[in-house]
């Protein structure tokens, strides 16, 4: 993952070791998203839950800067393989958001340091 952004270096009020919400919260194979704003700025993330593990990423295509998703909580292809821009169709890969098809091959989604402990997802 090249470009990870730390939400406690963010002024939204969040410090390491927060919890953004329960690892049960998010169905197996789905996603939540989340938006925090301060002042003009507005961060939209999204977390993808995959069995015991959960990705973050800001919810922006690399190449497009549309929100990945068109429906809440769907950012997968259909063969819950990669993660899909419904704008243009680029794949990217769950584990560390690099583009493997589309318009932006080989850039990255921009990750959000996350982590799963004790049943929540925690900022990273």
């Amino acid at each position: 993952m090249t470009n990870v952004l730390q939400l406690s270096d963010l002024d939204i009020g969040f410090n390491k070791g927060d919890i953004l919400c329960s690892l049960s919260a998010i169905d197996d194979g789905s996603a939540k998203e989340f938006i925090y704003r301060n002042g003009n700025n507005i961060y939209d993330i999204f977390i993808q839950r995959q069995g015991e593990n959960a990705f973050a990423y800001t919810n922006v295509c690399p190449h497009a800067g549309t929100p990945l998703n068109m429906d809440e909580g769907r950012f997968m292809e259909k063969t819950g393989r990669y993660l899909m821009c419904h704008t243009h169709g680029a794949l990217f890969q769950l584990e560390d958001g690099f583009c493997v098809a589309g318009p932006c091959n080989g850039a990255s989604l921009t990750g959000v340091e996350i982590l799963v402990v004790d049943g929540n997802i925690t900022v990273g």
